[in-house]
């Protein structure tokens, strides 16, 4: 009885691995297609079976080529059950099943050079990937940090900035200048820094600065953009993005888990 049961998952495993080529082979016939795309190559990293389903798996991709003439490599995930595939697999209670392959949130990552509030001891650790320019960002994270930033014994907040250049440029500079606010102990600044009346396309870096200090009372210049430890701080946090393949901003986890909302209005305060 053991042998059949062996027997019929060696072949259940040849059988998915088979209909996983099927797919595949498809992907590269389909992206293929764009006449902007050149030397595509498509890999498998890794699959994963659904909790719920005993037909789906969850397949995860890397894409590498040519856009345009410019180098991407791009992770994506599909679900297939060897006759159909889907880009989006939900549980009728909400589960996206993509969250299957997130990466887990190392140890390193609630560094003390990214603890905006709170400490080490806090009992919930909160991180967040954020852009001051994004419409998203802007509606949620103040209010987020305003409220946890009282409750130091409850929440530590881990800040990491990401602006999304391509869309806003102008983030770029605003998250240096919110990084120099917050290792000079002002740390007031990065919530402030959200409220700055400034197009993100804006290429001005003398505007730039003067619409944050504007927004924060402070009183930095040009010259303070170049700031190496803020250069270095930004190139460590956008890595530390790619590392847990954050896609978009806000990005934030509860102890390890991504979430969203005001999830932490439903956290038992300790302070």
């Amino acid at each position: 009885m053991r042998s059949k049961i062996i027997l019929t998952a060696i072949f259940a495993f040849s059988f998915l691995q088979a209909d996983i080529g099927q797919l595949t082979n498809f992907l590269k016939k389909r992206y293929s297609q764009n006449p902007y795309i050149r030397d595509l190559q498509v890999t498998l990293l890794t699959t994963k079976s659904i909790p719920t389903s005993k037909d789906w798996v969850g397949v995860k991709y890397l894409l590498t080529g040519k856009y345009q003439g410019k180098s991407f490599a791009e992770k994506i995930i599909y679900f297939t059950d060897g006759k159909n595939f889907t880009d989006s697999f939900l549980s009728l209670n909400g589960n996206d099943w993509k969250r299957i392959f997130d990466p887990k949130v190392q140890p390193e990552y609630y560094s003390k050079e990214n603890l905006l509030f709170g400490s080490e001891s806090s009992k919930n650790k909160i991180i967040i990937f954020s852009d001051p320019l994004c419409p998203f960002c802007q509606r949620a994270v103040p209010k987020l940090l305003n409220f946890v930033k009282k409750y130091p014994k409850t929440f530590a907040v881990y800040y990491y900035h990401l602006p999304l250049e391509r869309i806003h440029p102008a983030s770029v500079t605003l998250t240096k200048l919110m990084y120099l606010a917050s290792i000079q102990g002002k740390k007031d600044a990065v919530i402030k820094g959200y409220s700055t009346r400034v197009s993100g396309r804006q290429m001005n870096t003398a505007v730039i600065v003067d619409k944050f200090n504007q927004a924060t009372g402070l009183n930095y210049s040009v010259k303070d953009v170049n700031n190496y430890k803020a250069i270095q701080a930004l190139a460590h946090d956008k890595k530390v993005a790619t590392e847990l393949e954050v896609r978009g901003t806000p990005t934030i986890y509860l102890n390890g888990k991504k979430v969203g909302g005001e999830f932490y209005k439903n956290i038992k305060i300790v302070d």
